[in-house]
């Protein structure tokens, strides 16, 4: 690898993208960041030495995004409520269209941002399976390759921090399920140390942050935080899978969403501990508005 090592990262507008282009940024890569409009890109506008306008899901719009690039880090996932655009165009296409460019490139490194028990979760839950396809892809590219399976972010226990905040203290099912969430910028670190260390090549990776939590306890650290103790409300699983079903023939990204929502909720999401960003001092920077790294 030269000395001045460039990454591109995919996914860059996005919660988890952001985060890495920061850390990779901070740790002396340069950072080259793909996005479909530069201006959504302002928040961390300093952490990205170079920005490549074009679309992930249009082919036609990213030829040279990996000429001179060491590595690749694609978060690229579908976001969208919206019945459209579909996991099979977002989750494996617009991540093909991208390990294409980078083979084309010659680029040694491709680090693809998943979920953790994706595989297994997939068989219940259908809008992961373009995502394990991807992977499949990808381990059969002959491109360097590290799949990285996080148990859930931190700016998706905000949601719950946020509901705290009106009163509403509520959990599925009992409570008991445990997870250690992680902030995307040590899931940067991690990125960064494999790539200055050629590790964890052709390889896969669940881990979490360095804290375990049932999902009451989150609950109940929020309400810590925000000086409100109120019972917490226990709510079954059954009404998110019928809606879920309601909502499939018309809405399959809606309704693939609520089923991933009802089965990761209902099992552990426990991985190897990693990283030193705590949630309860995420949730204080909620708490006091001077967290800028969820938006």
């Amino acid at each position: 690898m030269n000395h001045d090592p460039r990454v591109l990262v995919a996914g860059a507008t996005g919660y988890i993208g952001r985060n890495l282009a920061v850390a990779l940024h901070e740790a002396g890569f340069r950072v080259r960041a793909l996005a479909r409009d530069p201006r959504r890109l302002e928040p961390i506008r300093d952490a990205c030495d170079e920005v490549f306008v074009g679309a992930a899901t249009r082919p036609e719009t990213l030829t040279g995004l990996c000429d001179g690039v060491d590595a690749v880090v694609s978060s690229i996932g579908l976001r969208t409520l919206r019945a459209r655009p579909t996991p099979e165009q977002v989750d494996l296409g617009a991540n093909l269209n991208i390990l294409d460019r980078a083979r084309q490139a010659g680029v040694g490194r491709f680090f693809f941002v998943s979920v953790l028990h994706a595989a297994e979760l997939a068989q219940r839950v259908p809008i992961l399976r373009p995502r394990e396809e991807f992977t499949r892809r990808l381990v059969d590219s002959g491109t360097g390759w590290t799949v990285l399976r996080p148990t859930g972010a931190f700016n998706d226990m905000g949601e719950i921090f946020r509901l705290a905040g009106r009163g509403a203290g509520m959990v599925f099912g009992d409570g008991r399920h445990r997870i250690n969430p992680v902030h995307p910028r040590d899931l940067g670190d991690l990125v960064a140390a494999s790539i200055r260390d050629d590790t964890r090549r052709d390889t896969e990776f669940g881990f979490g942050g360095p804290d375990t939590y049932t999902a009451a306890e989150i609950v109940e650290l929020a309400q810590q935080v925000l000086g409100r103790r109120r019972r917490v409300l226990h709510v079954p699983f059954w009404p998110v899978r019928a809606l879920a079903a309601a909502l499939r023939p018309v809405n399959r990204n809606a309704a693939g969403f609520l089923t991933f929502f009802g089965e990761s909720l209902g099992r552990d999401m426990v991985g190897a501990p990693i990283g030193h960003r705590r949630l309860a001092d995420y949730f204080a920077a909620l708490a006091a508005g001077t967290d800028t790294e969820s938006r």
